[in-house]
């Protein structure tokens, strides 16, 4: 046998393989789409419950930094190394009756640094021991910023209003779109403007409840009406569960940075989900696994783009800001990748399988 027999044999036979490797892949995602949908739900379940344990243990659903709950934020560069573990034990020593957190913050081109945020400590006891370890410590190597608990407190009560109201006006144009009826998508917009305004303007604990309880109803009207919508719906609520979660095991603090960061996850979370639902329920080619296939190719690459992107300034930034957001945004690009092409996919194949789609 020639070698260039042999060669073209070999390339065949790769070619084969990366073939049938792809089959299965394919086969998997087409017959067992039910069984895959499992562990989005066991996913999201446990999501909520790390959540649940979180207030329940702690009483709030995530630890706040320094600048939602009020304190002292010191940035310091450096040129060595820093073990953030012995910095917080030495300040810690000093400020017995103080909150204090210590992270590192290194960076590329051999700077250092770490962030210290620190309770009812003020800047200059702070600087004082600091010193003791880095004595040349100057006024160029560090930058301060001081947050009054009550205007962390009101910051935090004004944000979480905020993600309410975008997720709720988010749900509001899914709906209109997707919509089956005239009249219930006239319902649904008085509605979601209501539990939008009394959300904004609440101030009393029945003003607060009034919204989540419309909100409710709202999710129950889209199951009803219609599938495509409360899938998309369900997908964005999933991914910044998965996201708070994981936050939470982490051990992180949420600052502003944060926040930010998970208001831009409810427009992350509905684009992937959006093109699925078009070109599955709009284009006529093809069968429903076929489109959902299709549609699974320019997600992806659109999901994978935005991962390479956000993980790229995480590890190349030394802001502790920038590092937040985008470590949030990259946990719930991952997760808007299992919830979008697993848990929704599968919702919505199943609800057109049962009204007669091939």
């Amino acid at each position: 046998m020639s070698n260039h027999q042999e060669h073209t044999e070999k390339s065949s036979d790769k070619a084969t393989n990366h073939k049938d490797s792809r089959n299965i892949f394919l086969r998997t995602y087409d017959n067992h789409y039910k069984a895959l949908m499992i562990f989005s739900i066991l996913l999201l379940v446990f999501s909520v419950g790390a959540i649940a344990f979180k207030y329940i243990s702690t009483g709030d659903f995530v630890d706040k930094g320094i600048t939602l709950k009020g304190g002292l934020t010191l940035t310091v560069t450096t040129n060595e190394p820093v073990d953030p573990d012995a910095l917080q034990a030495l300040i810690t020593d000093k400020f017995l009756k103080s909150d204090i957190s210590v992270r590192a913050t290194n960076e590329f081109g051999g700077r250092y640094g770490f962030v210290v945020e620190a309770s009812d400590v003020s800047e200059q006891d702070l600087l004082s021991v600091l010193r003791v370890k880095y004595p040349d410590l100057n006024s160029n190597d560090y930058s301060s910023e001081i947050t009054g608990p009550s205007l962390g407190t009101a910051f935090f009560n004004q944000t979480l209003k905020a993600i309410f109201v975008a997720f709720i006006f988010m749900s509001l144009v899914v709906y209109l779109y997707f919509g089956s009826f005239l009249k219930y998508k006239w319902l649904v917009a008085v509605l979601s403007v209501t539990a939008g305004l009394m959300m904004f303007y609440a101030k009393t604990t029945t003003l607060y409840i009034i919204p989540v309880l419309i909100l409710a109803f709202l999710v129950y009207l889209y199951f009803k009406d219609n599938i495509p919508s409360f899938g998309i719906i369900l997908c964005a609520a999933s991914d910044i569960f998965f996201s708070l979660a994981v936050f939470n095991i982490m051990g992180l603090k949420l600052n502003t940075g944060g926040v930010a960061a998970f208001l831009m996850l409810v427009g992350y979370s509905i684009d992937t989900d959006i093109l699925m639902s078009v070109r599955v329920l709009k284009r006529k080619e093809g069968t429903v696994f076929e489109r959902t296939i299709g549609a699974l190719k320019t997600g992806m690459m659109m999901s994978i783009s935005a991962l390479i992107a956000v993980l790229t300034a995480y590890f190349l930034t030394h802001s502790a800001v920038i590092k937040e957001i985008m470590f949030i945004l990259a946990v719930g690009l991952f997760a808007d990748i299992i919830f979008t092409w697993i848990q929704n996919a599968g919702i919505l194949r199943w609800h057109l399988e049962k009204k007669g789609w091939k």
